[in-house]
């Protein structure tokens, strides 16, 4: 009965994603930047793929076979940090929980951690992202994932999360934080070189912070 409980949960969720899809074909994008070949500069988005569901600590996790979930970290965080220069994964199986900070990534010689989406057990690490971090940026969601998890405790976890139209609107909350996190830290006029219009995160938003702002954003976007 847990096990069908779980199937017709995920399913529930999975059907409102694949209507969302339908009807718009397409999420649409976070923000751009206006006349963006006029400028020269590059249009960025924020990316929200379908089928995905994301953990408030801006990590994801995309169902498999089974209770299998691949996970990784979202556009957000990774266009905030732009690059990544090296990442600690857990170990195969190894136990995690949803929340526990498992996830370490280097930038610029500081070091973040971010949290499992999903607890369970590791059953597989992404070895082409170890040694070729820059795959992230390219792509979180495809070449970028980091592991597979057999999840232990699927329908109880994923109420924690946002899916479909619901991750859109988190997103866009949490540019909004993002924005005036920065304009909070009197980063003028940096806060300017470091978003675009609408307050998408360029490449390395991050840079312009100290190591005790960079904890500050630690703890408030990715715990």
């Amino acid at each position: 009965m847990v096990a069908l409980f779980i199937i017709l949960f995920v399913a529930l969720l999975l059907g409102i994603d694949l209507i969302i899809q339908a009807r718009s074909k397409r999420y649409p994008l976070m923000s751009s930047v206006p006349n963006a070949a006029a400028s020269g500069m590059k249009r960025e988005t924020v990316r929200i793929p379908k089928g995905v569901f994301f953990h408030p600590g801006h990590t994801w996790a995309r169902m498999q076979d089974g209770n299998s979930m691949s996970i990784g970290i979202d556009d957000f965080v990774q266009k905030a940090l732009g690059r990544i220069d090296r990442i600690g994964l857990p170990s195969v199986g190894e136990e995690v929980r949803q929340g526990d900070p498992i996830i370490a990534i280097a930038h610029s010689g500081r070091n973040l951690k971010l949290v499992a989406p999903i607890s369970g057990r590791i059953t597989a690490i992404n070895r082409d992202v170890l040694e070729n971090p820059g795959l992230i940026s390219e792509n979180p969601y495809k070449d970028g994932w980091l592991f597979m998890i057999e999840a232990s405790e699927m329908a109880g976890n994923l109420k924690a999360m946002h899916v479909a139209e619901q991750a859109i609107d988190w997103i866009k909350e949490e540019v909004r934080r993002f924005r005036e996190f920065l304009a909070s830290e009197q980063l003028q006029p940096a806060v300017g070189e470091a978003m675009l219009d609408g307050g998408v995160p360029v490449a390395g938003s991050l840079d312009h912070l100290d190591e005790e702002r960079l904890h500050e954003f630690e703890e408030t976007f990715l715990r």
